[in-house]
């Protein structure tokens, strides 16, 4: 009986052993799992050089030169051979109004001109012999000069009765029809020079030091002729915004592969345009870039950071951020050097010195 109890004892003891051991190498195998489940995969990123910043912005093509073409008399239109969308060369004929009634006024002030001038130069050479007096010649010469000034004034109302173009242009609208009785100043044509063109657009207040650098680009893209970018150069801005919504800005295009037998633009034709300018002059400091992704803020956007990593761990880093650049990536002023690693992927997640593991 003693002895089965020792035996019992024994085989106890023995399972305890067991047991503990099972239990360290189990509570082991945990810790072994539990310190590789920390190390995070990340992605990272080369922080670089550069003050070059590129905005994207849209705009409208316009004419640099569109007029309403008018006539300066009234009359009723007896030709008008231009149809809308034509293209007209300077001097060509856009229409005409009935000459007739000026025309019989236009007869009548210069018979009056001719008999005026005649009369001063009969009165001259009477003054000449004192046959008349200094009174009598200067109210003929008054009366000659406003014979002058109506004859004057005919000629150039016959002249008007024929509106030509003032340059070479495309007939954009037709404002009027033929036979139509116009008035002074009434529009008759829209007239524009689609060989020159400008683009508008607007940029904020806040980039109006871009367009102060002396190193500056455009590109434009038509939404017409999509894939298809043209180099355009700056025409002129304004320093303030007059209304509040921005900079005005103007561009032409300034590029050999933009012929107009191939890109058909029009006033009217939507574009974007990419604009990018070194901003390095107006730095105290070189500047680096990051991917946008690479940025994090506290709750209340006051301050913002980025994991640096240090061999394989990560230390959160404060940083300046001056503003995007265009391309999904930021500029830095402060807090990061070129050539060292930032995380780009699952910032969030990430706590101050926690092992990672690079996966790019």
């Amino acid at each position: 009986m003693l002895r089965n109890l020792g035996s019992i004892k024994s085989m106890n003891k023995n399972y305890v052993i067991v047991l503990s051991f099972s239990l360290f190498l189990t509570a082991c195998g945990q810790k072994k799992e539990d310190k590789e489940a920390i190390i995070r995969p990340v992605k990272t990123a080369i922080v670089e050089s550069r003050s070059e910043i590129k905005k994207d912005f849209s705009g409208i093509v316009e004419a640099v030169d569109y007029v309403k073409l008018a006539f300066r008399v009234s009359g009723q239109i007896i030709n008008l051979p231009v149809i809308e969308g034509e293209k007209v060369k300077k001097g060509q004929l856009i229409a005409a109004i009935d000459p007739r009634d000026i025309a019989l006024q236009y007869a009548a002030d210069k018979s009056a001109y001719e008999t005026a001038a005649a009369q001063v130069e009969r009165n001259k050479r009477l003054l000449a012999r004192q046959a008349i007096s200094l009174q009598e010649y200067e109210i003929s010469l008054s009366n000659y000069q406003k014979a002058k000034s109506a004859f004057e004034l005919s000629s150039n109302n016959m002249r008007d009765t024929k509106l030509t173009a003032p340059f070479d242009g495309s007939i954009e609208t037709r404002l009027v029809e033929n036979y139509q009785r116009v008035n002074s100043g009434e529009g008759i044509v829209q007239l524009v020079n689609t060989k020159k063109l400008r683009i508008k657009f607007t940029i904020p207040d806040a980039y109006l030091y871009l367009l102060r650098s002396n190193d500056q680009k455009f590109q434009v893209e038509f939404d017409t002729y999509r894939g298809q970018a043209f180099n355009a150069k700056l025409e002129e801005y304004l320093d303030i915004s007059t209304d509040g919504t921005g900079i005005p800005v103007t561009i032409t295009i300034d590029d050999p592969a933009f012929n107009r037998a191939l890109y058909d633009v029009k006033p009217g034709f939507t574009c974007s345009i990419r604009f990018s300018a070194n901003v390095g002059p107006f730095l105290e400091e070189s500047m680096t870039v990051v991917p946008l992704s690479a940025i994090f803020g506290e709750s209340n956007g006051k301050k913002m950071y980025v994991w640096v990593l240090n061999g394989n761990q990560v230390n959160r880093r404060e940083v300046s951020v001056m503003s995007p650049t265009g391309e999904a990536q930021a500029f830095i002023t402060k807090g990061l050097k070129a050539g060292e690693k930032v995380i780009i992927a699952g910032v969030n997640q990430l706590v101050e010195g926690e092992t990672v593991k690079i996966v790019n």
